[in-house]
């Protein structure tokens, strides 16, 4: 008479080794993304890569929303074509607005400026115009309804978008701004997932949400029609 052996392994696997084996992969998609989004942005010379390649980027975290499997380098790349030349003109004008925030708060902090209440207007000018086209530049990255509108049309998204949902907006701000200062401290970081986990946050906290609104709003309009 044959008798059956008792199973010795575990029922299921613990709730931990899932979590644990998510995150891992997670940072796994985050450092590839991270390196071919070095690349591309390289290859554009910077000036004309660094918005298609975050595009791409942001691209790739889509398709593997849920878990999906992606292939980082097909998908990025073939993002990379067909957005070379829309997103570097939709994303180039807010990135100087933002390297002008920028240079004015080095030069403010610097002491390069006069100190009094001036400098302080100004440094609070540089803040808000700094941070709002950086929430812009992530709807135009994060949103493909928003990229595939006309030009002056995804201008005024992105623009009044942050308005719109401003609590996810405000903690997006707070994020890249936590994570600019570790990165700032430990460059290692920055270099091997600094770009993919600032794109995967946005992505995140902007994407799926902010085309829900636009929805929203499409079929609203339409119903009053």
């Amino acid at each position: 008479m044959s008798s059956s052996r008792p199973s010795t392994g575990p029922a299921q696997v613990p709730a931990w080794v899932m979590h644990m084996n998510e995150a891992i992969e997670r940072v796994y998609l985050v450092l590839r993304v991270t390196i071919v989004w070095t690349l591309l942005s390289l290859l554009g010379l910077l000036v004309m890569g660094v918005a298609p390649a975050s595009v791409a980027a942001a691209d790739a975290f889509i398709a593997a929303r849920h878990g999906a499997k992606v292939k980082v380098l097909g998908t990025m790349w073939a993002s990379f074509r067909i957005h070379l030349i829309s997103a570097s003109v939709r994303m180039l004008p807010l990135m100087i607005v933002q390297l002008g925030s920028a240079s004015m708060l080095w030069i403010i902090v610097g002491g390069g400026a006069p100190s009094g209440p001036m400098s302080m207007v100004l440094a609070g000018l540089a803040v808000v115009s700094g941070a709002w086209s950086t929430l812009s530049v992530a709807v135009l990255t994060t949103v493909p309804r928003v990229r595939r509108q006309d030009v002056l049309v995804s201008w005024r998204l992105a623009i009044l978008l942050p308005g719109a949902l401003p609590m996810r907006f405000i903690a997006l701000v707070l994020g890249l701004a936590v994570w600019l200062t570790l990165c700032s401290f430990l460059w290692p970081l920055a270099v091997l997932v600094g770009a993919g986990t600032a794109i995967d946050l946005a992505t995140s906290l902007l994407g799926r949400r902010t085309e829900l609104l636009l929805e929203d709003l499409e079929r609203s309009r339409a119903a009053t029609v």
